[in-house]
């Protein structure tokens, strides 16, 4: 299999990052065999004009191990606190690398019960937690975020920022 084509955690789909300049899966290895605090996104891929961070979530594939867990977590600020820290702890390492072009994070979110209005919720709730204000201050010298999307499998496919990029479930 290529080296940065990924499968998510539950094998039920593929990232092809095969047109990426770079990309990673191994930032949570990296984290976990020093028992860092920091949390990390699920992959990282670098286009011709910025980096992606992205976090996935599925709720909706088959043997998923509790979908109404992750209902439940969207009613607690914990979730929200959780989906930010993952984009901090993605971002520390990209600064360590000396990555400097505009960083992207995409929370791809596969949730049936997560329709327009909640997934608007949950993106007003995860993005005050990310430094869109912050980068404004003064001393600010780097922008530390350019932009927050939350997206279906299918948006994310059917967008021409990302198509390059496609996800597929495996063995279609």
């Amino acid at each position: 299999m290529n080296e940065r084509v990924f499968i998510e955690e539950n094998g039920q789909f593929q990232f092809d990052f095969s047109a990426a300049l770079w990309a990673t899966d191994q930032l949570n290895s990296q984290y976990t065999k020093i028992s860092s605090v920091l949390s990390d996104v699920d992959f990282i891929a670098e286009t011709d004009t910025e980096i992606l961070l992205i976090e996935y979530k599925n709720t909706d594939v088959e043997n998923a191990a509790d979908p109404g867990a992750f209902v439940q977590k969207l009613r607690e600020d914990k979730h929200y606190i959780s989906m930010a820290m993952k984009f901090y702890g993605g971002l520390l390492y990209l600064l360590a690398l000396k990555h400097t072009k505009p960083f992207c994070y995409i929370y791809i979110l596969e949730c049936a019960t997560a329709g327009s209005t909640e997934r608007l919720r949950i993106k007003t709730k995860i993005g005050s937690k990310l430094p869109f204000e912050l980068q404004k201050e003064p001393e600010f010298n780097q922008q530390l975020i350019k932009r927050f999307e939350i997206l279906s499998i299918s948006e994310w496919n059917n967008n021409p920022a990302y198509r390059q990029f496609p996800i597929a479930a495996i063995g279609s």
